[in-house]
């Protein structure tokens, strides 16, 4: 299969009737164009699901458009795109997502473009693609940098172990490319460590921003951590301590 656009006869042979309904509701809120490329690849046995939920969207909203592309036989295209697995959907150049997802559930994600949540989920999806430099151009310079600042917040807030793995190596390509890159974040998680958000209702996650909070360095982080370094819970208090050690000395 090579890069095509998919017609309306490929796109009724895919789709289930309910799932075309259950879609149409959510999708007529869609505002703007959205295009989609789908990379696969022969023998992906998870291809073909995604292959019916692009093509389920795809006829439930005139607004959708979709081509597949078979990397084996447009390795350039899937190399400019950076594709590391399939299925890989990009949507609008810039959204990526990695495997099968529901159609609903890619739909939510459409949606959520538009919205006040657009921004966290752009990074999400770069995030959990892989696209760590992506990810960390987003966070220095992409268009609204404090709405990109607060998507970042919205994710750590909410995040398990693993997604602080990805989202502390953006944190690391972030300041890498520049040291205080990240100094517009930290105002966010004191208030975040102050007001009984999600960041101090698990005590790994309150730990791991105590050590956030360090690898940034700026001393207006010095108080709460002096405070978290009294917590009752030794991994929390060692974390601050150490985060301590790394803090910009106040002008």
């Amino acid at each position: 299969m090579t890069e095509h656009e998919m017609d309306f006869e490929e796109l009724e042979a895919m789709v289930d009737p309910a799932i075309l309904e259950a879609l149409e509701g959510p999708l007529a809120k869609l505002t703007q164009e959205v295009d989609i490329l789908l990379f696969v690849a022969p023998g992906c046995s998870v291809c073909p699901h995604q292959v019916k939920a692009v093509a389920a969207l795809t006829l439930a909203s005139p607004l959708i458009a979709a081509e597949i592309v078979d990397v084996m036989s447009e390795p350039e295209l899937a190399q400019q795109y950076d594709v590391r697995a399939v299925p890989t959907t990009v949507v609008n150049d810039e959204l990526v997502l990695v495997g099968a997802k529901h159609p609903l559930q890619m739909a939510e994600i459409l949606l959520a473009r538009e919205g006040p949540e657009g921004e966290k989920a752009l990074l999400a999806s770069l995030v959990e693609s892989g696209r760590i430099e992506d990810a960390a151009d987003r966070l220095l310079y992409g268009p609204e940098p404090e709405a990109v600042l607060h998507a970042f917040l919205d994710l750590w807030s909410r995040s398990t172990l693993q997604d602080r793995m990805g989202l502390s190596l953006v944190v690391e390509e972030v300041l890498d490319q520049d040291a205080e890159g990240l100094d517009g974040l930290v105002p966010l998680l004191v208030a975040g460590l102050q007001d009984g958000s999600p960041l101090t209702q698990d005590p790994a996650r309150k730990g791991d921003t105590a050590d956030l909070l360090g690898k940034i360095g700026h001393p207006d982080a010095r108080p709460v951590l002096e405070a978290l370094s009294r917590d009752p819970n030794p991994e929390v208090a060692e974390a601050a301590a150490d985060a301590l050690e790394n803090l910009e000395e106040p002008e």
